[in-house]
């Protein structure tokens, strides 16, 4: 009798784990945690963690320091006023304060709308580059981070770049 409820309740199981798109949250999530180990122990100091959660890959050190890879929302960063047009596709943070924020779908007006916040905020050491397919601006600010803007013409894409000098 035990071995058929068993058997019941497994077969139940596994239909419902098919039927709702489970198993395919259960396979990624598997996948996930071994490659989470592989890279673990690439690192081979046992004390560095390793989180991936969809496209989001996050390695944090003993020391509390951490480096976010991948990821579609704007990361949590004082220093940059937040880009709030397109699609984030990527999002770096070295938890430092250095990010790169990859944005698709931008249009230039909303391109030349941020540079325009930039520029008021990074006014020290300036550069800007202006090319039939491509548009730069860097500058520094008064505390001595720096950013990069770059707008790519022919793919309405937007890659933004912070840098904070952690002296």
């Amino acid at each position: 009798m035990k071995k058929t409820v068993v058997v019941l309740m497994v077969t139940l199981l596994s239909f419902l784990v098919t039927g709702c798109g489970i198993k395919e949250k259960i396979e990624q999530k598997a996948a996930e945690k071994i490659a989470e180990t592989i890279v673990e122990q690439a690192l081979s100091d046992g004390n560095t963690k390793v989180d991936i959660d969809g496209d989001t890959f996050t390695v944090k050190g003993e020391d509390g320091a951490s480096f976010t890879l991948g990821g579609t929302q704007w990361p949590d960063i004082d220093y940059l006023p937040e880009f709030k047009k397109g699609q984030i596709i990527s999002a770096s943070n070295d938890g430092e304060g250095n990010v790169m924020i990859i944005v698709e779908d931008v249009d230039q007006q909303d391109y030349n709308d941020y540079l325009e916040k930039i520029k008021n905020e990074f006014t020290e050491e300036t550069n800007e580059m202006q090319v039939e397919e491509y548009l730069l601006y860097e500058g520094k600010n008064a505390a001595g981070e720096l950013v990069a803007v770059q707008y790519f013409k022919e793919d309405n894409s937007l890659t933004i770049i912070g840098n904070r000098d952690s002296e």
